[in-house]
């Protein structure tokens, strides 16, 4: 009778453990199967980190010479049209310079019209002497005039030739040098122009890293300017999603404060190749994963300002 209730109990037993491991194995079961709703969601968008600047990229200024900035023009935030001064550089000296060449024109075209009215009345002499020649020549057949009388008209020619094609060669000699006296103008109001920093672009100078005063060089950062146009927000989409992102497809972003909507946009852009992840990333992290850049063009009422960071979510569907 003891035995019996031994083997009875120890059935038990294994009952609530075989019990035990079955609802364990499908609570796990349950735990490690996915959502299908979840899946689908995660399908349907692409969430990135993204940075709001113009369509058309910010611009840095540069000197295009070096000298002393005598002028900034277009204050911070200031809208410019395209052409406008921004700043400009001393230019003193170069004025003077280009006023130096500039005062030897005149001169010049009096040097090249005095030579022409030269070769002018030699030419009608060389004429004249010609027909001279040519009579002679009649007369000397008819025994009219003596063989040196003959010879010295023909003489006459000769020197009047030369005459003539001397002030032919010293024609353009002087239209030469009006042509040098020309490019050393235009080459002086080139570098005139290189100490006016203009815009290339209708826009906004967002910043001046500079004063006037500062002695800048050449190819040198003065500060920063953003063409007119649209914004777009620049994001980096990861490989496993690079190519499921389509131009046309819907976008939203999002701020980083407080997680509101700020705007919404369209994909304009989708880089041709993957790259190293870099748009925020620290310059010292290594990283392995591959991105595609995607820029999104944002509708006009987006409350954003240029280099704001924001998340952006592009619909896939």
């Amino acid at each position: 009778m003891k035995t019996k209730m031994t083997i009875s109990f120890s059935g038990i037993l294994m009952m609530l453990a075989l019990i035990s491991c079955s609802s364990e194995n499908k609570k796990n079961e349950t735990v490690s199967k996915p959502d299908s709703a979840s899946i689908k969601a995660d399908m349907n968008t692409v969430v990135g980190v993204a940075r709001v600047e113009p369509e058309n990229g910010l611009l840095n200024i540069y000197a295009n010479a070096n000298g002393r900035i005598s002028k900034i023009v277009a204050s911070e935030n200031q809208p410019v049209s395209k052409g406008s001064d921004l700043a400009l550089l001393d230019n003193q000296t170069d004025n003077a310079l280009l006023a130096i060449e500039q005062n030897k024109a005149p001169a010049q075209n009096a040097a090249i019209l005095s030579a022409q009215q030269n070769a002018n009345a030699i030419l009608s002499d060389l004429q004249k002497a010609q027909k001279d020649q040519a009579l002679n020549e009649q007369l000397f057949s008819a025994k009219a005039i003596t063989e040196q009388a003959l010879n010295d008209s023909k003489s006459k020619v000769t020197r009047l030739q030369y005459d003539y094609q001397k002030l032919v060669a010293d024609i353009a000699e002087q239209k030469s040098k009006k042509q040098e006296i020309d490019a050393n103008v235009k080459y002086r109001k080139a570098i005139l122009c290189d100490r006016q920093i203009k815009s290339a672009f209708p826009g906004t100078v967002l910043q001046w890293d500079v004063h006037e005063g500062d002695y800048v060089t050449t190819g040198q950062k003065l500060g920063q300017f953003a063409p007119d146009g649209p914004l777009i927000a620049v994001t980096e989409v990861d490989e496993l999603f690079s190519d499921k992102v389509g131009k046309g497809m819907r976008a939203e972003i999002y701020s980083q404060m407080n997680g509101q909507k700020i705007g919404s946009g369209t994909v304009v852009f989708i880089a041709e190749f993957l790259k190293k992840k870099s748009l925020f990333s620290d310059e010292n992290t290594v990283e392995d994963r591959r991105v595609r850049v995607v820029k999104v063009r944002l509708n006009p009422v987006a409350k954003v300002n240029i280099n704001n960071k924001v998340d952006c979510k592009i619909y896939l569907k």
